[in-house]
């Protein structure tokens, strides 16, 4: 009686696939388990090599060469042992396969009975195991970094690259979105994706991103998680043609609304992993918290620092003021008056700077604020010049600036008498706005005479002036009426409204 009859009962019988080899390495036998977990009928397979079957490439030496030493030698290595490996199915794709293998002898013929057991669904499991165990680590690490003594930008490299290792993709990217909430801004990259993919970091950091446009921006938009197989093929994705294969991407939230898209690329093809999409969500939300909480300590700090700047520089010129105004004064009392005036001039401008967030104000705003404190006629007196915006120590020295010219034109100008005027105005006068002039002229006073010393309101007006705003200062005493001009001056900037200062 044949093996292949005697063993018919196994075949029929056991739960795992169970596949019959003779010494010549071709398929005897074939149930139907085997059947389902490879592809092949039993008609197709019985009298197949059985190496080219299931086997796959990588493997084919080896069971050939371990089939030869048998047939030689009668030494075979992986008889009764269990065995972890690859098996190849009829469509080309790979599974894990659990193999056994042992020698049946019947009437001097041999046959090798294998028995296998898919371990897809194990791996599966296993794999989804470690996944979530390596999320979990993720969550804890972020949460750790929110109490380092990290930077923003260092936090955010960090859960890039934890991302990049917890899903297996090789490059990330993390998109900050404008306060406008319609656009991104590109921020920072995994550790070497500068390195490794120099292509789609240019690529990426030339293009324009807002909502709707490319991954990001289709993310954005949908604040949903997004997955792209080929992004090759995808009409909108700007950068094709650079070597990536797949993308995909998801939105991170803080207070309800979209504050970041992180996306990662694989140059590699790569279809829709559900759980890593699942996973997304938790870790967007997770990822806004750190990152609200990063930004929050990082603002803070750079107000301390710019509130300890500008106390040191807001200090500095005082002393400088005291000096000038009590050395240059016989009068102790008038002395006391002119500082305290310059100090109110001073705080008026720093009330700007407050209400503009501390960082700018409009030059208009402290022009106005600085006439007005030095009870000039406004009806005497026109201003004009487009909303310009000067930094803070630059609005420190404009608003002494103006108290000196507006303090001098009561005194001894055009203020001093009945029919005088001042007109002050400013413009830009490069291609890129980034300078302007700006000038003090009176007319309809007394006699202009130069002064004949030097103190501190000529000292504020040149060398102070002119090292704040890297302008050219220059005075003039003419018949008609005394002038004052700052050329070439640096701003921060052009506004079309009050807000936007």
């Amino acid at each position: 009686m044949p093996i292949e009859t005697v063993i018919r009962p196994i075949l029929d019988t056991v739960l795992d696939g169970v596949v019959v080899m003779d010494r010549s390495g071709l398929v005897r036998a074939w149930n139907h388990h085997a059947e389902s977990m490879f592809g092949w009928s039993a008609e197709e397979a019985v009298g197949r090599d059985l190496g080219e079957l299931i086997v796959p490439p990588s493997l084919r030496e080896a069971h050939w060469r371990g089939l030869k030493r048998f047939n030689r030698e009668g030494i075979a290595r992986v008889l009764d042992t269990r065995l972890e490996l690859s098996g190849l199915r009829r469509d080309g794709s790979e599974i894990p396969v659990e193999l056994s293998i042992t020698l049946v002898s019947r009437e001097g013929r041999d046959v090798f009975v294998g028995f296998l057991r898919d371990l897809s669904q194990r791996r599966a499991a296993e794999q989804q195991i470690e996944f979530r165990l390596r999320e979990s680590q993720l969550m804890l690490d972020l949460s750790d970094r929110a109490s380092r003594d990290e930077s923003f930008e260092e936090v955010l490299v960090a859960t890039l690259d934890g991302i990049c290792a917890l899903a297996d993709w090789p490059l990330g990217h993390a998109f900050l979105v404008a306060q406008d909430g319609r656009c991104l801004v590109s921020s920072v990259w995994s550790s070497d994706a500068r390195i490794s993919a120099p292509d789609l970091v240019r690529a990426t950091e030339e293009q324009e991103f807002c909502a709707g446009i490319g991954l990001p921006g289709q993310v954005l938009e949908s604040t949903q998680p997004l997955w792209m197989p080929q992004v090759e093929v995808e009409s909108n994705f700007p950068r094709r043609g650079i070597g990536m294969g797949s993308g995909f991407a998801f939105p991170v939230f803080s207070g309800g609304r979209c504050i970041a898209v992180l996306e990662f690329f694989s140059r590699d093809q790569r279809e829709p992993e559900p759980a890593l999409l699942l996973s997304a969500r938790a870790i967007g939300a997770q990822i806004g918290r750190v990152l609200e909480r990063k930004r929050g300590e990082d603002l803070q700090t750079l107000l301390l620092a710019e509130l300890n700047h500008r106390a040191k520089n807001i200090l500095a010129i005082v002393r400088g003021i005291a000096h000038l105004s009590f050395n240059a004064s016989s009068n102790i009392e008038e002395a006391q008056r002119t500082f305290d005036r310059r100090l109110d001039s001073i705080a008026k401008a720093n009330d700007i700077l407050h209400a503009q967030s501390g960082k700018s104000a409009l030059l208009g705003d402290i022009v106005r604020e600085s006439l007005e404190g030095c009870g000039a006629s406004s009806d005497r007196m026109t201003v004009a010049g487009p909303e310009i915006c000067v930094d803070s120590s630059t609005a420190i020295m404009f608003s002494l600036a103006v108290h000196e010219l507006c303090t001098n034109a009561l005194k001894y100008g055009a203020m001093s008498g009945d029919g005088g005027r001042v007109a002050i105005n400013w413009s830009t006068v490069d291609a890129e706005g980034q300078r302007f002039d700006f000038t003090w002229a009176e007319s309809g006073g007394p006699p202009v005479e130069p002064p004949k010393s030097t103190g501190f309101g000529t000292r504020i007006l040149k060398r102070g002036m002119e090292m704040e705003t890297g302008g050219r200062a220059e005075v003039s005493y003419a018949a008609e009426g005394f002038t004052y001009r700052l050329r070439n001056a640096r701003h921060s900037g052009l506004v079309s409204d009050r807000a936007a200062a």
